[in-house]
């Protein structure tokens, strides 16, 4: 555990000296530490000219030798994810011409002492291979060479690349194990393996899945396309009912499997068979061992971040049987994840335009992100804290947390380490792909949770130029759409209002149909009607669970018929088509069994009803009892009955969460305590670079942002204070100015305070 955590320790500040070691003055180049002979990177062969062939090319070559040379336990290999990494920063592709300096490069680049490096030929049915191994440290002439003929299509090349991996190695460099390249005497099975790796390489999980699938069922003993499916298929985390069934399988097969691989394939295949037996203690324990061995390895470091992270168990905390943490470390989970993205930045690839997505969700950058954990059987949530100089989780139970209340005081100061991970991912990935816009997009996003979003002298990156680049780069219609609707929101949250609203109405010209992501955009520039038309069933993962955090199903209809409701609730008018959707609502859950419905309607109606109780007074959502109800709707129930001591107990004076925002400080205005609603408005409106990045995906918070400012411009106005009414009474005029009919009363007003502010 010790060598683990040294693993994952920063490394040493720089030594200083007034002459380097070399003798030399400063400054001094940094010494690059000695090369490992006993590792070899073995490189995609070069294709001759007029060479080709129906079954292996020069990729498929290199891979096939590595399985040779891995069934020798003295023979360290450079980690492959590593190896296309660095060919992918260097353009290389296939059909690969590389040449004996870049391969020198990359072989230093991974510590590796030894370079692998082939030619190929293809005449007829038969292959000609030319190998060499180099001194990577020296260069030069080879220490070895061997050639070999094999068939091209032949189920048995693989003893002749073991025969040539033997001949490369020359002295015996130890006992080795495993079947080598020599896995199946079948010609589909090996065809469609080879063109699982290829699409591997190229970061396709979906079509390396279906082809690895294709071998396994042309050869049931493919000991190789297990691992590398399995691999795969925790990679992309699919859970699908066809990918469940193929995770059973492998946990099943995984120790008759296990003698016909080598050395560091072993542990990999046993730490697959862990995890998807959901046995994830044991699947970290196995990453550990490789990591012993080869501390450079991508697949263990990413593995480690997930076996932690993906472990669901709540235990009670051994150091204090009060409370209750998560069994798997979301620390070395993100520390894992960063290693590992860091030695190949390339693999982001793997996830195409969702890899800022699938950061956002492991690295818990905002703070309306939670982790998710049972205990038995039921749901504990945590937000992340701050316990020493690590990133905790003390879970409490769903209907605890539904109640609200439970933000720990260190969230912003853990949220601050999970960006500086995010930002430094997202910044390698860029500086390796410059040309890229997906990489350029999750800069834009790990910039924009920093708060750094306009561009500000002495900032080489901020988020807008980042998606500025992306937007630039891209070339795909959809993800156009989508970097339009995130510049929208960056520019809001610059404080950009005019230039917020051009680029809004620029955008919103474009769409005919319903579209994910652009409803936001029309609920933030007053367009309700039309916000409610372009809502796509992608959206609908914004919608809420019910008041007790239970997980609900509900049918399409209702679910689209719930966004259409919150588009109109979210700036509270029109009161008409508000309740229409109400009624469509209530008409389409009732057809629910009587045992679901309770759950389905909290879900639909209960954060609406909430959204226009100062302006529509209770709803038929409103209630005390089960689900829930939540914080919100327990104090506006209250001040309708004329509780207000309850609610006085119950608002939280300290409490800064954006998306309740405006409602709280509404309770305050009906409380009479126009101070704390200020401070309450003032604390989203004066920060907006902190506004969630949901702003625009999560309807509620684009209208409640416009709703805060006009409130905050009439409290203003009431105190007399002309600056700050007349700031915000402008802002809500810039954006607002093409709203629609039922929004205008709010424009008169926004526009009488302006006049009266001048």
């Amino acid at each position: 555990m010790l060598a683990l955590t040294a693993l994952l320790a920063a490394g040493a500040p720089p030594r200083v000296a007034a002459q380097c070691p070399d003798g030399s003055l400063p400054p001094c180049r940094a010494a690059r530490p000695a090369l490992d002979t006993a590792r070899y990177v073995i490189l995609p062969f070069v294709h001759r000219e007029g060479s080709g062939s129906s079954l292996l090319d020069g990729a498929d070559c290199a891979e096939y030798l590595s399985e040779s040379f891995g069934r020798w336990s003295d023979v360290r290999l450079a980690d492959r994810t590593r190896i296309y990494d660095a060919l992918e920063r260097r353009g290389a592709r296939a059909p690969f011409r590389i040449g004996f300096g870049t391969g020198l490069a990359i072989a230093r680049e991974l510590g590796a002492g030894r370079l692998v490096m082939g030619q190929l030929w293809s005449a007829a049915d038969t292959l000609r291979l030319t190998v060499g191994v180099y001194d990577a440290a020296r260069g030069g002439p080879p220490l070895r060479e061997a050639k070999t003929r094999l068939a091209a299509n032949s189920s048995r090349a693989g003893t002749a690349f073991d025969a040539l991996a033997d001949s490369l190695l020359a002295a015996d460099p130890g006992a080795f194990s495993g079947a080598g390249t020599e896995q199946t005497h079948s010609i589909a099975a090996l065809r469609a393996y080879t063109q699982g790796a290829r699409a591997i390489r190229t970061w396709d999980l979906a079509g390396a899945t279906q082809h690895l699938r294709a071998a396994i069922a042309a050869d049931s003993d493919f000991a190789r396309a297990y691992a590398s499916l399995g691999q795969v298929l925790l990679w992309a985390a699919d859970s699908t009912p066809e990918a469940m069934r193929d995770r059973a399988a492998i946990a099943r097969r995984t120790d008759g499997l296990l003698e016909r691989l080598g050395g560091t394939a072993r542990p990999l295949l046993l730490a697959q068979q862990a995890m998807f037996e959901r046995r994830w203690p044991d699947a970290c324990e196995r990453y550990r061992e490789v990591l012993q061995r080869d501390s450079a390895n991508f697949d263990a470091w990413y593995g480690l971040a997930q076996c932690n992270a993906e472990d669901p168990v709540v235990i009670r905390d051994p150091a204090d049987t009060m409370r209750f943490v998560f069994r798997g470390s979301w620390h070395t989970a993100a520390l894992a994840y960063r290693k590992a993205l860091l030695l190949a930045p390339s693999f982001n690839f793997a996830f195409g335009t969702r890899a800022r997505e699938r950061m956002a969700r492991l690295l818990l950058a905002e703070e309306f992100w939670w982790r998710e954990g049972r205990l038995d059987t039921l749901p504990y949530y945590a937000f992340p804290e701050v316990a020493g100089d690590t990133v905790a989780f003390y879970p409490l139970p769903g209907a605890v947390m539904a109640r609200g209340g439970h933000r720990p005081k260190t969230q912003d100061l853990a949220l601050a380490i999970n960006r500086k991970v995010l930002a430094d991912i997202s910044t390698a990935w860029v500086e390796a792909f410059p040309q890229d816009p997906v990489a350029h997009r999750a800069l834009a996003y790990a910039l924009e949770v920093s708060g750094k979003i306009a561009p500000i002298v002495g900032e080489r990156h901020t988020a807008l130029i980042e998606m500025a680049a992306a937007q630039r780069l891209e070339r795909q219609s959809p993800q156009r759409v989508s970097d339009a609707v995130a510049t929208v929101r960056l520019l809001v949250k610059a404080g950009q209002f005019d230039a917020a609203r051009e680029a809004g109405d620029s955008l919103l010209r474009t769409i005919r149909a319903p579209t994910p992501g652009v409803a936001g955009v029309a609920v933030l520039l007053g367009r309700p009607a039309l916000a409610a038309r372009l809502v796509a069933i992608e959206d609908t993962s914004w919608l809420h669970q019910s008041a007790d955090n239970e997980a609900v199903t509900l049918p399409l209809s209702a679910g689209l018929a719930g966004l259409r409701l919150l588009a109109y609730a979210a700036v509270a008018a029109p009161r008409e088509s508000i309740l229409v959707l109400e009624r469509r609502i209530e008409e389409l859950l009732g057809t629910l069994p009587p045992a679901r419905r309770g759950s389905a309607r909290s879900a639909l109606l209960d954060l609406p009803a909430e959204l226009v109780f100062d302006v529509m007074g209770l709803q038929s959502a409103h209630r005390t009892t089960p689900p829930g109800p939540d914080g919100i709707m327990a104090m506006q129930w209250a001040l309708a009955h004329g509780d207000t001591a309850f609610v006085r107990a119950n608002l939280d004076t300290a409490a800064t969460s954006h998306e309740y925002a405006y409602l709280m400080a509404r309770s305050f205005v009906a409380l009479g305590d126009t101070t704390a609603a200020e401070r309450y408005l003032d604390g989203t409106l004066e920060n907006l670079p902190q506004v969630y990045s949901a702003l625009l995906d999560y309807v509620p918070l684009a209208g409640g942002l416009i709703r805060m400012m006009a409130l905050r411009a009439e409290l203003a106005a009431a105190r007399s204070h002309a600056a700050a009414a007349h700031r915000w009474a402008r802002a809500v005029l810039t954006l607002w100015s093409g709203s629609e009919p039922g929004l205008q009363p709010m424009v008169a007003r926004m526009t009488r305070i302006v006049q009266a502010t001048k």
